[in-house]
């Protein structure tokens, strides 16, 4: 099963795949037409793991101790000898959706995903051969740079006045200001993505990560500098099979009937297993028992 996303930036873009002095510079990839930049499939998986694992955790209202939170934020680690425990992974994969789709390390076991983000790729002449669409744009057109100030406010006259001590802070020798730039891609500019789901998907699954979509599409933003205005996009996304779509349009979410149908149903059941089985992502756990006093703290 195959989900075709189409991005278009509404601001620059920045996604910094290396460094040099003071400036930042745009992710690329060699291909057989040269290097073109683009937006690492890592990242965006990144992006719905958090969306996924915030949308998990307002619905059951829980605070996590650090080893879980890691699981469903980063998807954990492997901190013992890892051991093959096919009930321990039945148990998880039946409880949380949203870990069995994305995968991770469990204490003791590594649990496969069923999810696989393409990198997203910029619509423009040298991606033809990679997004079979047709465009007269270079990449080079929509590529710059763009210079920031970061400046020292303990030596603003203004802002000084806060400060404990001015008179040290104004005797202090570091420099006033530090310019530094990053390079972007600009606003308008799209990206074409291939999201796959492998066979053996649940629809619970399905349903976990459009509750992902739901929840990065509240403010949906690419790349760095979210801060600085960056990264604000639409999106319109087509599940290939059966052209269920959904879509995000200055800042207007729309799903289809079913898929709205398949988030409802994941809600349901996140909401009644709360977080009854918590604890079989703690370090030894299993089949939902409470091990090594390792529990989510129910507000």
């Amino acid at each position: 099963m195959k989900i075709m996303i189409k991005y278009k930036m509404l601001t620059p873009v920045s996604h910094i795949g290396e460094t040099a002095s003071t400036g930042g510079y745009f992710q690329t990839i060699l291909t057989s037409d040269g290097k073109i930049p683009v937006i690492t499939g890592n990242s965006i998986r990144g992006q719905l793991r958090d969306s996924m694992a915030q949308d998990y955790l307002d619905c059951v209202n829980t605070k996590l101790s650090k080893d879980i939170f890691n699981i469903f934020f980063s998807g954990g680690n492997i901190n013992g000898t890892m051991k093959d425990d096919v009930m321990k992974a039945k148990s998880v994969r039946e409880h949380f959706p949203l870990i069995s789709l994305l995968g991770g390390g469990i204490g003791d076991m590594l649990l496969s995903g069923k999810l696989i983000c393409s990198f997203a790729y910029p619509i423009c002449k040298e991606s033809y051969q990679i997004t079979n669409i047709s465009s007269d744009v270079s990449w080079h057109n929509l590529i710059d740079e763009i210079e920031f100030t970061r400046m020292d406010d303990g030596k603003n006259d203004k802002k000084a006045v806060y400060l404990k001590n001015q008179n040290e802070e104004k005797t202090a020798s570091a420099t006033t200001q530090m310019r530094f730039s990053v390079q972007y891609l600009a606003a308008g500019t799209e990206f074409i993505q291939t999201i796959i789901l492998m066979d053996g998907i649940t629809d619970l699954e399905i349903g976990a990560l459009l509750s992902g979509f739901q929840k990065w599409f509240e403010i949906p933003k690419l790349g760095g500098m979210i801060a600085k205005g960056f990264g604000l996009f639409d999106a319109k996304a087509t599940f290939v099979d059966t052209e269920d779509r959904f879509e995000v349009i200055n800042g207007r979410t729309e799903f289809s009937n079913k898929l709205m149908e398949l988030i409802k149903n994941y809600h349901e059941f996140i909401n009644r297993e709360g977080t009854s089985y918590i604890d079989i992502l703690s370090t030894g756990g299993k089949n939902g028992k409470k091990v090594n006093g390792a529990t989510a703290d129910n507000n």
